[in-house]
């Protein structure tokens, strides 16, 4: 049994499979002598004690599941680079990690983390570490060092590591989230979240061009600093309003993606860390769940009158985060979209400075820079709290946006910080008077309504000349019955009307890929959502692969004989 978060990745893996998106890599600079066997050794403890690391995905009755793989599974690359010189081992090891880090998971196979040590010199190495966003979060990656760290320094030590046996595995929780979200019990928190999207479509950050019809990840990112001085100011207007850092942060970039937009609501996603049972907190795993925050910035207040708005948003919604956000997608029903996220576009994070190894004999530990360009949304922001100033990186889609222009808008960001917490009073307005792109550049056309479609139909439906359904709508109408529990009325039925959400698709496109022994894509049916739409693109995709092969059933041009 997978968590719902769980069992979208999977979905979305599916959807786009061979991608790195969800890949979560880090890495580590180990300087001193180095006990390799006992670095082994803690790693594969670790993925011993957390049985979602060595997990793999199966497939029953076109429902996903967690299987758990021996810890055999687990066996760490080891890499040499001391024949090469400095310069040149320094630069292989950028390329390690760096391809490391983009290479796809096949979640069928376990494990779900790849661990590679290269060994620069006899006292310098650098352990590159990739698991897959299905099996953990940030907060695991702070469990996973903490224990790397305990093993290692009781192996280096010769005895056994004090570590307690657990009594919980990620798949408790899953079975626990499963039963606790079925039924009425999560009707009050899920009302909740229908009222606040009511009749209320997400807006957008405006972009430099118009967005694709599908999502490629491309990205970039800019720098973002937030000086001391500045940092200690935010901090002290925050405190007077109640309020965390956090929340006076997101408050600013609010109110600038409102000049930007014209509106007073964009919606921002946030993740917080799920884990709201204190026996899952030694577990590593995918707990994080994803909070809609909503601005109200309606009437121009002042930027304290913001900041107390944000609190009561916040706090609204951390009374109501036991709803997974996968559930609050299928209840909401969104647009569908394979070109944007559901619900928001810009996700906005603070955290605190990355966990590393602690106490390691003889060894001085450091975060060793990973690339990262990759996105998941139109714009992402990922502060770290240095307790003494704030850093970060204003990530964005490339396809989206121009590098100058997420430049301008971390500059402006820093500046508008700085003049709200001066003067928190005075009207937002007043900061940011402009409510578009600045004098001389050029608006971007609007995105147009149509979207284009994976596979061209032509002006007319597919039906025998009495009109009545085709073999292949029939197969999707059955299919389709199995599914949704009932039989849709018409062929130009809509998957999605009928109560169709993202994760059904899936088991959709399983059974037809069955009945006709080929393998058809999800995104298929989110581009052919009517029956008698994604009938013909089915005679299309078995046409197209007759062709290739020169092999397979034979079509009649109506798709009569398709069923079998």
């Amino acid at each position: 049994m997978l968590s719902f978060a769980q069992q979208r990745l999977w979905f979305l893996d599916r959807l786009r499979p061979g991608r790195p998106d969800h890949n979560v890599p880090t890495a580590i600079r180990l300087r001193g002598r180095l006990d390799q066997g006992a670095l082994v050794l803690a790693l594969t403890e670790v993925v011993r004690r957390h049985e979602v690391l060595r997990g793999r995905i199966v497939v029953v009755d076109d429902s996903p599941y967690q299987a758990t793989a021996p810890v055999e599974s687990f066996t760490p690359t080891v890499t040499d680079l001391t024949d090469l010189s400095a310069a040149h081992a320094h630069e292989q090891v950028r390329e390690l990690v760096a391809r490391d880090a983009q290479a796809p998971f096949d979640l069928g196979s376990a494990p779900m983390l790849r661990a590679r040590l290269i060994r620069v010199a006899d006292e310098d190495h650098v352990l590159s570490l990739v698991i897959h966003h299905i099996a953990v979060d940030g907060w695991s990656l702070s469990v996973l060092w903490r224990e790397f760290s305990t093993v290692y320094r009781a192996a280096v030590s010769g005895r056994e590591a004090d570590l307690a046996e657990l009594s919980l595995q990620y798949r408790d929780f899953a079975r626990w989230q499963r039963s606790t979200h079925t039924g009425s019990a999560p009707q009050g928190q899920l009302e909740q979240w229908r009222r606040q999207f009511a009749g209320r479509i997400p807006s957008a950050f405006p972009t430099d061009r118009p967005r694709p019809a599908l999502w490629s990840g491309r990205g970039d990112q800019v720098d973002i600093d937030v000086p001391g001085e500045l940092s200690d100011r935010i901090r002290a207007l925050g405190q007077a309003h109640d309020v965390t850092p956090f929340i006076t942060l997101l408050a600013a970039f609010q109110v600038l993606l409102a000049h930007h937009s014209g509106v007073p609501d964009v919606p921002v996603g946030t993740p917080i860390s799920g884990r709201t049972r204190i026996e899952v907190e030694p577990l590593v795993g995918f707990f994080v769940n994803t909070l809609v925050l909503r601005a109200d910035l309606c009437g121009d207040p002042g930027f304290g009158e913001v900041l107390d708005r944000a609190r009561r948003c916040a706090a609204d919604a951390y009374a109501h985060q036991d709803v997974p956000f996968e559930r609050l997608v299928e209840e909401v029903g969104p647009e569908r979209d394979l070109g944007r996220h559901p619900l928001f576009t810009v996700m906005f994070q603070l955290d605190e400075a990355p966990a590393l190894p602690s106490g390691l004999p003889g060894l001085t530990v450091s975060a060793h820079p990973v690339p990262h360009n990759g996105v998941k949304f139109d714009v992402e922001v990922s502060l770290t709290d240095h307790g003494d100033h704030f850093s970060g990186v204003l990530r964005y889609a490339t396809d989206l946006f121009d590098h100058h222009t997420m430049e301008r808008i971390a500059r402006e960001y820093r500046s508008l910080l700085d003049r709200l917490v001066s003067d928190p009073e005075r009207p937002i307005s007043a900061w940011g008077p402009r409510l578009g792109p600045e004098v001389g550049e050029v608006v971007p056309p609007a995105r147009p309504d149509t979207v284009p479609t994976a596979t061209a139909l032509p002006a007319t439906a597919p039906c025998r000349r009495d009109g009545s359904p085709t073999e292949t709508e029939l197969l999707v109408l059955d299919v389709w019955a199995g599914v949704l529990g009932v039989t849709p009325d018409s062929v130009h039925a809509d998957f999605f009307a009928w109560g169709g959400h993202s994760l059904l698709v899936s088991k959709v496109m399983s059974r037809l890929s069955r009945a006709l022994g080929l393998e058809l894509p999800l995104a298929l049916l989110f581009h052919h959502p009517t029956v008698t739409e994604l009938a013909h693109a089915i005679e299309a995709e078995l046409t197209r692969d007759l062709v290739s092969t020169g092999s397979g059933p034979q079509l009649s041009p109506a798709g009569e004989g398709l069923r079998r």
